[in-house]
């Protein structure tokens, strides 16, 4: 191979450059840094924030060599070294030995899923996927396994999932269900490859529908109905507004006028700004498409600031190649505060998405519970949720506020700098459209027809009493008209053209959270549901109601922090569905907490796809965030919001769903033949009542007697004739 040779102008003495190169995460530039800071007689220049000027030395005593082996050394001109030598200094050898070292930690680092920066791609149709799967996009860690294939963790979740379905498969330990062993296998199997993502999470979504029906688990054609239902052109007519909205750059501008309305913008009023938008539009939109457009939108106005210090430095007199301690100050401050802006709109963006029903996946697995599916609304959902969803946000600023606001230098963003960006907006996108109003509208419809539902679509029925309408419906209402309406921007083509939507719209999504719902129906046919159900309703009777929401909150969202949200809502709610019938209280209760929960994943970078969009954007910044970035902030808000949630949760669950009155009758006629809805008054969760649910014993008794809240077991013959 040829030796590439490179010179490197106006190389610092100190170690300014060395620490920018690291910033930066190149290794080898790490190692000629430091060679060039060592050696004496270098001519200084002058490094403004962190970053080396571009300009050309009026001498250049070295010069880089990059060897064959791809390390670089460094060469005195003046000492007469000639350039084909490829001896390398001492020191340079030295820093090449602790940049392999480094290297090697990262890479391991890597591979045991703590994910840097680098190994994310920036490209948006990459990030969208990355966001869901960022193990898979992981380029820089070491595929040791299967020619090349998989990394460690992911040959281990291999066969941790192969080992941990043939146990249970083979070792059958529930004998009252027999299926419910199969399904426990394939549901074991399809968590280890979603966590370890040995393959795509979409095509692991795959499995339930191949292996349900071999094990005989089911049929086909029932998990079949799981990947294609109601639930899912929900989830299409949201996402088809999403992308009209980021088709027309409306978020972008939105947030550009509100921070020009302010003026001069201090830190802690940015971070409130772009906290505040991420959590409005994430209500409304999912938070990947929230997070993609606002993140650029955030990293150029740093960037900007960047060169408004760069400027006020400039115009100082100083000496050349030193910056005061006070510029050096500000210029950190700025550098802190990026850290701190970027993980306000991950964690603004997610605590939004609490507050819809729409907002969040984890949602729209409650939305789908049979249980109570017809008394869950937007609107109701909404009513109980947003002050959860607000709570979560203020609790996220004052984290970030604490920890990267407070005692900052910088001053903020003059005026002159927004006003640079609104510039660009406008030649880019060019002024307010026709193409920006309609859309906006379009997405206010669409929230009111899910506001209207409880209270007008739901008196729309058929001649035999079912509804007619449900949230699916008014969701592609709105979404069809996009196709329908001529755009002004792009003459002889709609407000929404098909080749965005498939370039935009994440249909692997669809996949994903049809083998969610086909593991929920596959716990319902296999009894699973029931046998965990049972034992976790031996404790449920034993706990205070706010004790009880206490630990299914803390349980769920450190669940929600390693595995994926998806994967834990689609796990867990069937499980509390069993274990409220089987302990006669009502499922809300238990089913409330669980689902708020699955959103506060703020630990780890890979939690939620807000924080991996926003990790991945960071490689534009001089610095780009660091896992223990994540942990610093988000331990202390996962532990307050937690706390907050269960207080919340309980009080709201009781002010808008009575989730502490005893079994509903509309549960009990959504669970079908295992529950009875009897005329037996009195006393049951401290509620006198003169009618209350009996759940069916459809083992031992073969379904001829059922079981009252405190215990007591009725005949179910005398209500059946009586019927």
């Amino acid at each position: 191979a040829l030796s590439t040779k490179t010179a490197w102008p106006c190389a610092p003495i100190d170690g300014t450059f060395a620490r920018s190169m690291a910033n930066a995460g190149s290794e080898s530039n790490v190692v000629a840094a430091a060679s060039l800071s060592a050696s004496p007689g270098a001519r200084a220049s002058p490094v403004l924030l962190g970053r080396p000027q571009k300009s050309v030395c009026d001498q250049n005593p070295f010069k880089l060599v990059k060897e064959s082996s791809g390390q670089l050394s460094a060469k005195s001109v003046g000492e007469g070294a000639d350039d084909s030598e490829p001896q390398a200094s001492p020191l340079a050898r030295a820093n090449t030995l602790v940049s392999r070292a480094g290297s090697t930690l990262s890479r391991a680092g890597s591979n045991l899923k703590l994910q840097r920066a680098s190994t994310l791609p920036t490209d948006d149709n990459e990030l969208r996927h990355a966001a869901t799967m960022p193990m898979m996009f992981d380029v820089e860690s070491d595929r040791v396994c299967c020619c090349g294939l998989w990394k460690t963790q992911q040959m281990f979740g291999f066969f941790l999932g192969i080992a941990s379905a043939i146990l249970f498969i083979c070792w059958r330990p529930l004998h009252v269900y027999p299926a419910a062993n199969d399904m426990l296998g394939v549901t074991s199997l399809v968590a280890c490859f979603w966590v370890f993502e040995v393959i795509p999470v979409y095509m692991t979504a795959l499995f339930p529908l191949v292996m349900m029906p071999m094990l005989g688990v089911t049929s086909s054609e029932i998990v079949a109905k799981s990947y294609w239902n109601w639930l899912s052109l929900l989830v299409v007519g949201t996402y088809l507004l999403d992308i009209a909205l980021e088709e027309v750059h409306l978020p972008r501008r939105l947030a550009l006028n509100l921070l020009m309305r302010v003026g001069v913008v201090h830190p802690a009023a940015l971070l409130a700004c772009f906290m505040g938008i991420s959590w409005f539009l994430a209500m409304f939109c999912n938070s990947i498409v929230v997070t993609l457009l606002i993140t650029p939108f955030a990293i150029g106005l740093v960037n900007a600031a960047e060169d408004q210090v760069r400027d006020q430095i400039a115009s100082d007199s100083m000496e050349e190649g030193e910056m005061s301690g006070e510029h050096k100050k500000v210029t950190k401050g700025i550098q802190r505060f990026a850290d701190g802006l970027l993980l306000g709109i991950a964690f603004g963006a997610t605590s939004g998405g609490i507050a819809t029903l729409t907002g969040a996946i984890g949602n729209y697995f409650l939305a789908a519970e049979t249980l109570v599916a017809d008394y869950i609304s937007w609107s109701r959902w909404f009513l109980f949720a947003f002050p959860i969803s607000v709570s979560c946000l203020l609790l996220a600023y004052a984290v970030l506020h604490m920890r990267y606001v407070r005692n900052l230098t910088f001053s903020g963003l003059e005026r002159k700098v927004l006003e640079e960006e609104h510039a660009n907006l406008q030649s880019e996108v060019g002024p307010l459209s026709r193409d920006e109003v309609l859309v906006g509208l379009l997405q206010v419809v669409q929230v009111v027809l899910f506001m209207l539902k409880s209270s007008v679509f739901d008196n729309i029925k058929s001649p035999y009493g079912e509804n007619l309408l449900n949230d699916a419906t008014l969701a592609c209402a709105p979404a069809l008209a996009l196709f329908f309406i001529p755009s002004v921007v792009r003459p002889g083509q709609a407000l929404l053209t098909w080749p965005a939507v498939h370039k935009k719209f994440d249909f692997g999504l669809l996949l994903l959270i049809g083998g969610s719902l086909a593991i929920s129906s596959g716990f319902s046919e296999s009894g699973l549901n029931l046998a965990v159900g049972d034992l976790v309703a031996h404790a449920i009777p034993r706990v205070h109601p706010f004790l009880l929401d206490l630990l299914i909150m803390l349980s769920v969202a450190l669940s929600a922090q390693l595995f994926s949200s998806i994967g834990v809502a689609a796990a867990v709610l069937p499980i509390l569905d069993a274990a409220a019938i089987s302990a006669v209280v009502n499922p809300l209760s238990l089913m409330l907490p669980a689902t708020v929960a699955t959103s506060f994943a703020f630990l780890l970078p890979t939690a939620t796809p807000a924080n991996v969009i926003v990790l991945a954007k960071s490689q534009d910044l001089i610095r780009p965030l660091r896992f223990r970035d994540f942990i610093g902030s988000g331990l202390p808000l996962t532990v307050a919001v937690v706390f907050v949630g269960a207080l919340l949760s309980h009080v709201m669950g009781r002010l808008v769903f009575d989730s502490d009155a005893p079994f509903p009758a509309w549960a009990c006629t959504a669970s079908g033949a295992s529950c009875l809805f009897v005329d037996i008054p009195g006393v049951v969760q401290g509620r006198d009542v003169q009618a209350q649910a009996c759940i069916v014993d459809l083992g031992a008794s073969d379904g001829t007697l059922c079981q009252l809240w405190n215990g007591t077991m009725v005949s179910t013959l005398q209500f059946v004739r009586g019927r």
